[in-house]
């Protein structure tokens, strides 16, 4: 079956590279308008120069009246949003309890669950006016297991997302719009390459299909959440790890 997601206007958050970049490309290739948010501008910019109808907006997702801004300009431009893809994140890596500071915790819950929430808000009313909607939340596999490479703050963040992913498809689901989660494991992205550098033979060794992630193989999966394919599952949080966690 071909999915067609013409006549969609669909944001991606976090888009200017990596997963965020891949999920652009899916959801723009099966004909959706594609607006990318990331405080990134320029790496925004690249990914929607190749999609018609692309719009790129700088937006730190910290800052409430950034977000809302970035709403206003996405709904200004294509007057609805039908898809919301909350991407965006800050990784931060294992360091023990004790070596977190107070500040550290709040910028990293400040994009990682408050920004997600700030967007889902400022979108609210127009994917229940437009029914038919989908959003996608990231979580992550370290929220299934606990901190392996990434620090307490970041699993915390995760951990929140699916919770909110489930309280969120209650209250949008008579609206007809679906909520769901994607739950990614170890994905070969440039911070996660520079993580592990050294130590991949390891890695791949804990993970049945004996490699990481690549950035589409996470995009298929919220390619398919964000299709007519998936119009009778919300509430959902789909593990994408390569069999390393089998919930």
């Amino acid at each position: 079956m071909e999915i067609n997601l013409t006549g969609k206007n669909a944001l991606i958050t976090g888009g200017a590279a990596g997963i965020g970049r891949a999920c652009a490309q899916q959801i723009g290739a099966c004909g959706a308008r594609v607006a990318v948010c990331d405080i990134n501008l320029p790496g925004a910019q690249e990914t929607v120069a190749s999609l018609p109808g692309g719009l790129a907006v700088r937006c730190d997702l910290a800052d409430q009246e950034d977000v809302a801004r970035m709403a206003q300009t996405v709904l200004a431009a294509y007057g609805g949003l039908d898809i919301l893809v909350n991407n965006a994140g800050i990784i931060s890596f294992k360091r023990g309890v004790t070596g977190i500071t107070i500040d550290e915790w709040d910028a990293l819950m400040g994009v990682n669950l408050r920004g997600q929430f700030l967007v889902c808000r400022a979108f609210a009313e127009s994917l229940k006016e437009r029914r038919g909607g989908k959003i996608v939340n990231f979580s992550s596999m370290s929220a299934r297991i606990g901190g392996i490479e990434v620090g307490i703050h970041y699993v915390t963040a995760k951990a929140g997302i699916i919770g909110m992913t489930r309280t969120l498809a209650k209250e949008f689901g008579p609206f007809g719009v679906n909520v769901n989660a994607v739950v990614p494991g170890f994905t070969e992205t440039e911070p996660v390459k520079a993580q592990l550098a050294g130590r991949e033979d390891t890695v791949h060794a804990q993970i049945p299909l004996g490699r990481l992630a690549q950035p589409m193989d996470v995009a298929n999966v919220v390619l398919f959440l964000v299709s007519p394919l998936s119009d009778y599952i919300t509430g959902l949080a789909i593990d994408i790890n390569g069999g390393m966690f089998m919930g």
